[in-house]
């Protein structure tokens, strides 16, 4: 494989004041403040119910989890209509063993089992409509009165799992620019686009760098039963995949390219951020208090994204993934969303910046005559407390007062 990559070697001299770039930040704050004014979006914690609802279940027992072995199919092939997709760019290079499958192992799998069966166990026991029993997964005995078996459902699961890591060199192509800060935005545009054509020439010197990449895939099956007999729902599988490379050249790679992108959009948007706030503060805490301790323990390396993952941290991350993706089946949960919200009462709408959904309703149901504005705002707090037949009622009601409204209309489609 062959790559290329400038090495810029910059002169460590001060920055001169540039009256482009200033000009740059003057127009972009003045478009982010016009778009401010006429559409203010506010970021909610926004509460969710469950695809799938079930009005007589009170317990709810979760079971046995078990590895198994088979194949995880890559995700299915999507054609990209972007505009990099429609002419090619970003395509990577295949490498040889080229990935076209993931073969699960019962060792493996029998570790992401139980590593998934504990990620669901966290998030309904924050989050639950049920009373949550034999959380061990034994046949142990229950204390207490003992449920109606027709009021206690039962999850189980079947897990696959594999992890691919592929360590070695391949041939990267450098040249060596220097950029000097004293010219002019037009000189250094010049440079660059003489740097990019003897790229393109094969110019420059090839050294055989290393490199490691990671790929990885999970599958669940799961089954909600009902402890008296019968299912509760079909049987639902939940896959999530990696792939990340570190070292080499970034533009080859031993996953196919369409599928690789694909994995990278639909399951790694989310890797630049923190994994949790607690651990975060946890692990900042334990480099004040104790900085050999904070360095024995790799945290320093955890938080470089230079650094590859662990199998560990991995088959935390996916079994996280597919756990998260099926309770939305079946249980509440809570986003993140950004929705648009109506220059109204002041003090509802600054409540409802707070997240505090349900002091706003008390404030804006006790306004006797209502503006559209209020009516709107009253129906996004009810929605952003996961209360939709509410948020709906009010929706309507401010879409009465002002047909052809499209805040209000986008509101109720969303809802529907």
């Amino acid at each position: 494989m062959r790559a290329m990559k400038n090495i810029l070697i910059k002169p460590s001299w001060n920055q001169k004041f540039c009256p482009i770039r200033t000009w740059k930040f003057i127009l972009f704050g003045l478009i982010i403040g016009f778009l401010s004014a006429c559409a203010p979006q506010i970021s909610f914690q926004v509460q969710r119910p469950p695809e799938f609802q079930f009005e007589d279940i009170e317990y709810l027992a979760v079971g046995s989890f078990k590895g198994d072995s088979g194949i995880i199919p890559l995700p299915p092939k999507k054609n990209d209509e972007s505009f990099l997709g429609k002419f090619k760019i970003g395509i990577s290079q295949p490498m040889e063993p080229l990935v076209q499958t993931f073969q699960s192992s019962p060792g493996q799998s029998g570790m992401a089992a139980d590593l998934v069966r504990a990620q669901i166990l966290g998030m309904l026991s924050s989050n639950s409509p049920w009373t949550l029993i034999n959380t061990t997964g034994e046949e142990t005995g229950f204390s207490g009165s003992i449920p109606d078996d027709s009021k206690v459902a039962v999850l189980e699961g079947k897990v696959r799992y594999t992890e691919i890591r592929h360590e070695d060199k391949e041939m990267v192509r450098y040249i060596v620019s220097v950029e000097n800060k004293g010219t002019t935005f037009e000189q250094q545009l010049l440079a660059k686009a003489g740097s990019m054509g003897a790229e393109s020439l094969g110019a420059g010197f090839s050294i055989p760098t290393a490199y490691v990449e990671l790929l990885a895939a999970i599958e669940i099956e799961m089954s909600l039963k009902r402890k008296s007999g019968g299912m509760l729902m079909p049987p639902q599988t939940h896959r999530a995949y990696y792939v990340r490379k570190w070292g080499g050249n970034t533009a080859s790679s031993h996953m196919p390219s369409s599928i690789r992108k694909q994995i990278i959009q639909e399951f790694q948007e989310d890797e630049a951020i923190s994994e949790s706030i607690l651990s975060e503060l946890d692990s900042t805490s334990l480099a004040l208090q104790d900085p050999a301790a904070y360095l024995s323990q790799g945290l320093n390396l955890k938080r470089n994204t230079q650094v590859p993952l662990n199998s560990l941290d991995l088959m935390i991350r996916l079994s996280r993934q597919s756990a998260e993706r099926y309770l939305k089946q079946i249980s509440p949960y809570e986003e993140e969303t950004q929705l648009v919200m109506l220059s109204g009462d002041s003090v509802a709408m600054n409540l409802i910046r707070g997240n505090a959904y349900q002091e706003a309703i008390a404030y804006l149901q006790g306004i006797d005559d209502r503006t559209v504005e209020d009516e709107y705002n009253l129906g996004l707090a009810y929605e952003a407390s996961g209360e939709t037949g509410q948020a709906r009622i009010h929706y309507e009601t401010a879409l009465e007062q002002e047909p052809g409204n499209n805040q209000i209309s986008e509101a109720l489609s969303r809802l529907r």
